[in-house]
């Protein structure tokens, strides 16, 4: 069993960047998405599923851009604390 906690900032903020360039990138593949489309008959039908498919993934993309925000915000306020749990740890000895 570990006796201690090991974070390793800098897989946080690889992660952390991935996941928002995973969400840029998805954003932009959104925006290239046809606007219309011509299927016949079955043209309003196409035409519902590409704005829902649309919809969705908008709403993916900005949680993947969020999820790697917290992802950075959390791996500095654990550095952050992690830095003042240690000096304080100094002023002890």
């Amino acid at each position: 069993m570990a006796d201690r906690l090991t974070v390793d900032l800098v897989l946080l903020e690889s992660i952390s960047d991935r996941l928002r360039r995973s969400g840029t990138s998805l954003r932009a593949t959104g925006s290239r998405a046809p606007r219309h489309v011509d299927a016949g008959e079955s043209t309003p039908i196409f035409a519902e599923l590409l704005a829902r498919l649309s919809e969705s993934s908008a709403g993916l993309a900005a949680g993947l851009t969020e999820a790697g925000l917290r992802v950075s915000d959390a791996g500095q306020m654990y550095a952050s604390e992690d830095s003042a749990a240690g000096q304080r740890m100094s002023g002890v000895s």
